[in-house]
């Protein structure tokens, strides 16, 4: 009992400087937690149609590029496919340019089948299917616009000439996709003159074994065609949408390592100024009877204690501040149901505990290395 209250007087015996310290690094994990849960929310993203046994079909050249919607029946006739859905990214925002949000244009007479994780009742399809200008919507973008079923919105395109007006007909639940728009296929063809071309297509195959195969096929049907084509499953599909943006990965990994290797470098100094304080102090405790082991675990569990409270602290204020801010909508639907997910938690907690021991691992050894006599003949 006498040893706790020993380590947690001396972990606040200098309050301004433990104050100072507890704030940067709960300031740092809060960063690197951020940064790793941004990450685990573009796994869960590329997971998101994991079990569906969905196939997307590009166009080989690169995803700008467009397909004759002919394909589709070429594709429907390739043993062990379920159905096929054609899509088209549409690329518009909603009154002002800072309200953008995924929308597509699809084929409503296969969606259902294809898309059978987005679930609606069905009287809300049957409603949106028997509109023209109906659209099913994410329930983040409900909230963020005040929008109701019923209501009538127009977006404006930045890539077409025309500014689709749009019924909502259904809301529709997904467990990963909140923030997505989508409207008839119908409607945007008619709009875009029927010119015989889409963005691409996404395809039910039966067996999950068998996809691999299935996506060889298609590629292998059209590779000579003047519109060869490009096949993936739902997650490469999603992983290479990200990897436009380069390799986010690595430089997450990269800037939340040079956070941490930052939050040791300055631990360490604090650390040993700390340590120096306290030489007097150190010998006296040897004198008394206090082993070299025992001073060198009493002092690394108060440095220890100090980048705990640092990194419990960061995570706690990250769960509280992605509570009351919305970064769907501040980044546009690219984080969804954004938080500090439990695995980033973990890891900054852990990596708070380490950064006491390496950082206060030197002047711990140096003080207990100490003898009493050097300790008790020099003055700080």
């Amino acid at each position: 009992m006498k040893v706790t209250k020993l380590i947690l007087r001396n972990v606040f015996r200098n309050k301004m400087r433990s104050a100072l310290t507890v704030l940067l690094m709960a300031a740092i994990f809060f960063f690197v937690a951020t940064l790793l849960s941004i990450l685990e929310n573009f796994t869960m993203f590329s997971d998101a149609g994991k079990g569906q046994n969905r196939l997307a079909v590009q166009s080989a050249i690169s995803l700008a590029n467009v397909l004759p919607i002919a394909h589709e029946a070429k594709i429907r006739q390739i043993p062990g496919i379920v159905d096929a859905c054609e899509m088209q990214w549409f690329g518009a925002y909603y009154k002002e340019p800072k309200n953008f949000f995924a929308n597509f244009a699809v084929d409503h007479r296969h969606m259902k089948t294809v898309f059978d994780d987005y679930h609606m009742s069905d009287a809300e399809f049957q409603a949106f299917a028997n509109d023209r200008q109906g659209a099913i919507v994410g329930p983040e973008l409900m909230k963020r616009f005040g929008w109701k079923v019923g209501d009538r919105i127009t977006l404006k395109s930045t890539i077409f000439p025309m500014n689709p007006e749009l019924n909502i007909r259904a809301v529709y639940e997904h467990p990963v996709d909140t923030s997505s728009l989508m409207f008839h296929m119908d409607y945007f063809q008619q709009a875009m003159g029927n010119q015989g071309w889409v963005g691409m297509f996404w395809v039910k195959v039966k067996d999950a074994k068998n996809m691999n195969a299935v996506g060889k096929q298609i590629d292998d049907m059209f590779r000579n065609s003047t519109d060869p084509t490009e096949t993936f499953t739902e997650k490469e599909f999603q992983l290479n949408f990200l990897s436009m943006m380069g390799d986010i990965k690595l430089l997450f990994h990269s800037i939340s390592l040079c956070a941490i290797f930052m939050v040791i470098m300055l631990a360490a100094i604090t650390m040993s100024m700390s340590a120096r304080e306290r030489v007097t102090e150190i010998a006296v405790l040897k004198a008394i009877g206090f082993s070299r082991r025992l001073v060198l675990m009493l002092m690394l569990i108060e440095f220890t204690t100090l980048t705990f409270i640092g990194g419990i602290a960061g995570v706690i204020a990250g769960k509280l501040v992605y509570r009351v801010v919305n970064m769907t909508k501040i980044t546009q639907g690219f984080l969804v149901n954004f938080t500090l997910f439990p695995n980033s938690i973990v890891i900054c907690i852990a990596a708070s505990v380490a950064v006491g021991i390496v950082a206060g691992g030197w002047p711990a050894m140096r003080s207990a290395k100490m003898s009493v006599v050097d300790g008790l003949r020099r003055v700080v």
